[in-house]
């Protein structure tokens, strides 16, 4: 596939820092001027913001996070439809590959949820300053089936180690409890099943004589 695809994802946070007086002060300075606007008493919404703890300062990391989630999904999905031709006809690969997008995509937004409910959040913007996801073209080239499954294993011990450092500088208990249920084990599942994969087809596929069959063995029992 030739063509270049340019998919731009801008994320702005919007990060809300609770102010220095309590939530229960405001609220009563608004009682005092009987919750009118005219008497002065405007409502400041971050004084009784979601947001608590230190979870203001990783929203970086957590915007590169779903940024690295969007391209990987993409990219899947872009494999899944090279296996998918007539050409190829790897309806195993494709739908191997498919399912790894949808994966990456979910994580995506579980992320942008999860900013949402500890008072952040992320939102497009119309600007060409916005973060973007970069290098689809690693996506785009025609993979074997040997190549996208080391690429795709590349890629989840990648994803693993950003959110290890990430969890392990993180301190914030909650959001460190997230990252190990939401990502720890599902990490850890895939990339032993990618390499499993490898293990098994790679010494299959130096047989000469008998790796087209080998080869289509192997993708049937991933349908």
């Amino acid at each position: 596939m030739k063509s270049v695809v340019s998919i731009l994802v801008l994320i702005v946070a919007c990060v809300r820092f609770t102010s220095a007086a309590k939530c229960s002060d405001h609220i009563l300075s608004l009682k005092a001027d009987y919750f009118s606007e005219d008497d002065g008493g405007i409502y400041d919404s971050t004084a009784c913001s979601a947001s608590f703890s230190n979870f203001f300062k990783y929203t970086p990391q957590v915007h590169g996070l779903i940024n690295e989630h969007i391209a990987q999904s993409f990219i899947y999905s872009i494999m899944s439809s090279h296996f998918e031709t007539d050409f190829e006809n790897r309806l195993g690969f494709s739908k191997y590959m498919d399912s790894l997008a949808d994966t990456m995509w979910q994580h995506a937004i579980s992320l942008i949820k999860y900013a949402g409910k500890r008072g952040s959040g992320v939102a497009p913007v119309d600007t060409s300053n916005g973060l973007s996801i970069k290098n689809l073209n690693n996506g785009i080239k025609p993979w074997t089936e040997i190549e996208a499954l080391a690429l795709a294993l590349d890629h989840h011990q990648m994803l693993a180690v950003k959110v290890h450092q990430l969890h392990n500088s993180a301190k914030d208990a909650a959001f460190g409890d997230f990252l190990e249920n939401q990502f720890a084990s599902d990490h850890v599942s895939r990339i032993r099943e990618l390499s499993g994969h490898l293990t098994n087809l790679v010494p299959m596929m130096q047989e000469e004589s008998s790796k087209d069959l080998a080869l289509y063995l192997f993708d049937q029992s991933l349908v």
